[in-house]
């Protein structure tokens, strides 16, 4: 298979994209697309944040535009999640 990449990004990913789309964090395989809002952290602002750790798999369904003027009646995709009775604490 193939990395989805943001629509911004304009081309295909490619073997470096494994590398360039994966956050400090990440520790259980399973996602389709990054969690790019993550992907500023490094392992020192990682290490100097009070932080707990949640799973998210990010679904293809991130990448599909809005195309309602409406929010309410644009249809959200799911996405698995793993959240510990330590996180939810």
């Amino acid at each position: 298979g193939w990395m989805p990449l943001p629509p911004y990004i304009g081309r295909k990913s490619d073997e470096e994209d494994n590398a360039r789309y994966q956050t400090v964090f990440a520790r259980a395989s399973g996602a389709l697309a990054a969690p790019t809002a993550g992907l500023h952290f490094t392992p020192q602002i990682l290490s100097e944040i009070s932080h707990t750790f949640i799973t998210l798999h990010v679904g293809i369904g991130t990448f599909l535009p809005v195309r309602s003027e409406n929010l309410a009646e644009h249809r959200m995709l799911a996405e698995s999640f793993l959240i510990s009775a330590q996180a939810a604490n």
